[in-house]
């Protein structure tokens, strides 16, 4: 198959979930059909970057997106008169809507939307099957947003915001041909609101399990461990919240226990927890995380806000680290509470189970062991690119019923 693949993101370097999802996918797909990718890159790291994706496309187009707080509110004041959706329409350029009708002209067999915010490029009429990929339900996000972890202005926004683009994404939906989700839940979610059920797949990230191998550890390890994308303000407020609400109670216990928090843009807010604490280490973008692995007793994941999944999870269990999370941090992964993670919404019960896997070798043992056996049998990449290969096979006979034959 010709597949235009449209994306949000230079999916590489993969350090975060949804980059690792495009670029398994793009790799995966680059090795059976022909690509051609057009992409958002935000700076010279990104372009540079694109040359690690050459190998499995047969053209790469890119379109500079450029962002600032300035910029950001001058799109929020504007969504708020027009009655369109911030997160969309912050995220159009005239440039990309050029090059995708220019490609379009060259009958591809399916247009790939990767992320909600590139299927405005997609026109109504489409001229061949399209298949959106939904990283996470959109609206869900901002509808938790509306109601804790950031200010009281940006909930007032957020509660206006996220009906509008419920709205979007719910018609962005229906158009498609096909739609991925990457868990089971959010797949129901989008079939509550009417999109029929099958049209949606369940795709999860997946987890190189060969490159990450269970670390050594330390039993006499008093390092709790967080890493994640902390340009993405769900992964701000958790840290925020974990250091304000949960950490002081676990050093009332545990005197010299140590937070490291590793990942790209920690806004000023995160980086300043470190400034206050001298037992709080922010790192930034680190290049490999398992070298810190070796040191961590535990990994927590304090989200509040989410949707989709948290690779950051699954990768934390493929190093062997006992992991405390709230049911929003592991919504979507098929965890046992107690028996591959420990599961905790209220910020002293959460305390308590990070001081008990820091004072019981058994506990955390027994949860090395068992998450790592899930990441295996459960998300391993093979059965989950297969999983989209029978997807693309049902657009292949929905387009043509010779495409298949003929791209073979």
């Amino acid at each position: 198959m010709r597949i235009l693949f449209l994306t949000q993101i230079c999916p590489y370097p993969p350090a975060n979930g949804s980059a690792i999802k495009t670029y398994n996918i793009l790799k995966h797909l680059g090795a059976r059909h022909e690509i051609e990718l057009l992409l958002f890159v935000r700076g010279e790291s990104d372009i540079a970057a694109i040359e690690h994706l050459r190998p499995y496309c047969r053209e790469i187009v890119h379109c500079l997106m450029k962002r600032s707080a300035k910029s950001d509110l001058a799109y929020a004041a504007r969504s708020l008169v027009s009655g369109t959706s911030f997160i969309i329409s912050r995220d159009r350029r005239a440039e990309m809507e050029a090059k995708v009708l220019a490609r379009l002209k060259d009958s591809p067999d399916l247009i790939y939307a990767d992320h909600l915010q590139m299927a405005q490029y997609v026109p109504a009429a489409a001229p061949c099957p399209v298949l959106l990929d939904e990283h996470n339900v959109e609206w869900r996000i901002i509808e938790r947003f509306a109601s804790r972890g950031v200010s009281l202005p940006r909930r007032l926004f957020a509660s206006v915001e996220w009906r509008k683009l419920r709205s979007y994404e719910l018609s962005a939906c229906r158009r498609a041909d096909f739609v991925l989700t990457v868990t089971a839940h959010d797949r129901d979610v989008l079939a509550e609101h009417g999109i029929p059920e099958g049209k949606i797949t369940a795709l999860p990230v997946g987890v190189d399990t060969e490159y990450f191998r269970p670390a050594r550890g330390r039993k006499d390890s008093r390092d709790i461990l967080f890493f994640g994308a902390m340009s993405w303000p769900p992964n701000a407020d958790a840290v925020s919240h974990f250091v304000e609400r949960i950490y002081p109670l676990v050093k009332r216990e545990v005197p010299d226990a140590r937070l490291t928090v590793l990942g790209a843009n920690p806004p000023p807010e995160v980086r300043s927890l470190a400034e206050r604490d001298s037992s709080i280490t922010v790192t930034g973008y680190v290049d490999d995380i398992r070298p810190y692995s070796e040191d961590a007793c535990v990994f927590v994941v304090p989200l509040r806000i989410g949707s989709g999944m948290r690779v950051k999870i699954l990768d934390a269990m493929a190093l062997g680290l006992p992991v405390v999370t709230t049911s929003v941090g592991c919504e979507g992964i098929s965890l046992r509470h107690g028996d591959h993670a420990l599961v905790a919404d209220d910020p002293r019960e959460f305390a308590e189970s990070v001081v008990r896997l820091i004072r019981d070798d058994e506990i955390r043992s027994k949860l090395a062991s068992e998450g790592r056996r899930l990441v295996e049998q459960c998300y391993s990449w093979p059965p989950i690119l297969n999983r989209l290969d029978r997807v693309l096979e049902k657009a292949a006979d929905l387009h043509s019923p010779t495409l298949r034959l003929r791209a073979a």
